[in-house]
């Protein structure tokens, strides 16, 4: 009786198997710490910064997003219910979008863009923050 496997062994495919793949998401580098403090019941009072930029926000909570890693394959479980900033510039406009697709995907507290580059400028006619969520939250930019 023909089968999947016989008619593969047929076209020179030795030793086939089926195998079922799942997606395992990584956490980018300082994730897993975060993780961790959450399970045991600790929040932090600030926002959690989220960069790919190893210089900044090193004095916050922070995470820091790998150029060489698929934004869909980390793991942001633990950034629920928590105030999440991005740090980005103007160059990663593509990956700032991923990574609010899904870091809105765990429902943060709230999600703020923050522009680096835009902020260095000093342009006081723009803002370098960006609120994503919730859109009712106001930003002071005079403290």
């Amino acid at each position: 009786m023909p089968t999947n496997a016989n008619a593969l062994r047929e076209q020179g495919a030795n030793n086939f198997k089926r195998v079922n793949y799942s997606i395992v998401k990584r956490y980018p580098p300082y994730g897993k710490q975060l993780d961790e403090l959450r399970r045991k019941g600790l929040v932090p009072n600030q926002r959690i910064m989220v960069t790919t930029d190893w210089g900044l926000g090193k004095i916050f909570p922070r995470i820091v997003i790998p150029n060489d890693v698929a934004i869909e394959n980390l793991n942001f479980n633990y950034l629920a219910g928590l105030g999440v900033q991005i740090i980005h510039h103007d160059s990663e406009a593509d990956l700032v979008r991923a990574l609010i697709d899904e870091i809105l995907k765990v429902k943060p507290r709230c999600l703020v863009l923050f522009n680096y580059d835009l902020a260095k400028q000093e342009n006081r006619d723009q803002s370098a923050f960006t609120v994503i969520q919730p859109p009712r939250e106001v930003i002071r930019h005079d403290l």
